[in-house]
């Protein structure tokens, strides 16, 4: 039996690249030697070749930074979720769950020592980044080219930046799948009247797979 179910399983690569750049705050998870997690903000790519890339950044003086260099890691991005309550569907008999999406990459760490590499990926992350926030100021977008001089420099040798070679990625959706559509249309409109963002946008995401209602009225 498989894990994921394949219901919740998504082969799509477009899907996974979008939630993946809409959520670059990932968990990146090492086992050597011993198991450590960072949360860090990690820029998914796609190159000539068709070939999904992963650059990121640490504090050099983070214990999970030393161990690193060729080893073999995996990174969660982490989607829109929420609870579900079984008092939200019309077949309360089944208990509480959460709704969720994320995408898991696993692959290999390639240390990268050059400032330049360093540069050009925060400019990536600032231009990834910088526009989601965009309500917030109507400044440009931060480049490294506004910093003062020598910062980069400075900054460099306290930082490790590397790119993850990607070996395989597990994009899960659960969305209430496989229960009846009755059950899907009531999760979502309770989810609808929820003040939490999360909530809102799973709601969606599940109206989005249902088949439209026809108007009243009209067979």
């Amino acid at each position: 039996m498989s894990y994921p179910p394949l219901w919740r399983q998504v082969s799509a690569p477009a899907y996974a690249l979008q939630l993946m750049r809409e959520h670059p705050f990932a968990l990146l998870l090492s086992s050597s030697p011993t198991l450590l997690a960072t949360r860090i903000p990690v820029l998914a790519e796609v190159d000539a070749a068709g070939q999904l890339q992963l650059r990121a950044h640490l504090n050099a003086q983070n214990p999970q930074a030393a161990t690193l260099e060729g080893a073999e890691v995996r990174v969660v991005f982490s989607g829109p979720s929420t609870y579900v309550s079984p008092n939200w569907r019309a077949d309360r008999s089944r208990g509480g769950t959460y709704d969720y999406e994320e995408v898991q990459v696993s692959g290999r760490v390639r240390v990268h020592r050059e400032l330049a590499a360093f540069r050009q990926l925060i400019d990536a992350l600032s231009a990834l980044i910088e526009p989601q926030y965009a309500e917030v100021s109507d400044a440009p977008v931060w480049t490294t080219a506004l910093a003062p001089p020598g910062y980069l420099e400075r900054l460099f040798p306290q930082v490790l930046c590397f790119s993850i070679d990607v070996e395989s990625v597990q994009a899960v959706s659960k969305l209430h799948q496989h229960f009846p559509e009755v059950d899907r249309r009531t999760i979502a409109t309770h989810l609808q009247r929820c003040h939490r963002q999360d909530a809102q946008a799973i709601a969606a995401r599940i109206l989005a797979t249902l088949p439209s209602k026809a108007p009243e009225g009209r067979s």
